[in-house]
Order: structure tokens, then C-alpha cells, then sequence
């Protein structure tokens, strides 16, 4: 397995197990999805033939980090 591989792999991981947990703050969740978002986007530039749907995903998820944003404003 290459680095750039092991890194993607290792970003996957801390995203997924730096989930929030019900206590954490909007900003905190607004945080995680903008995070999860990037990870996403990254994954869809890489191609393949579920880039379309992850792409999608990731415009989803930022849409979602935006609300929160808002209502904690």
C-alpha cells in the first residue's frame, strides 16, 4: 500500500472516530461535517465509478455544516 494510500486511510479513520457525541456543541458538529466534507471531496477527485455519488455526499455534508452554523448564530 502506498503513503498517500495509508494517509487517506488514516484520514478515514479519524473522521469516522472523531464522530461527535450528543453533548458536543453546533460548532463542534458544524466542525466535524465541514471535515468529513473535505475527506469526501478528496476521495471524489480521485475518480472512480461512485465519484458522482461522493461528490454529492460532500455537498450534502457541507450544506449541513452550514445549517448548523446558522441556527447557532
Amino acid at each position: 500500500m502506498t503513503a498517500v494510500a495509508m494517509s487517506g486511510l488514516r484520514e478515514i479513520t479519524q473522521v469516522i472516530l472523531s464522530v461527535p457525541g450528543p453533548q458536543a456543541s453546533k460548532a463542534e458538529v458544524a466542525a466535524w461535517y465541514e471535515r468529513k466534507a473535505r475527506l469526501l471531496e478528496q476521495i471524489a477527485a480521485e475518480g472512480g465509478p461512485d465519484s458522482d455519488q461522493v461528490s454529492a455526499l460532500a455537498l450534502l455534508a457541507h450544506r449541513r455544516s452550514a445549517a448548523l452554523i446558522d441556527r447557532a448564530a
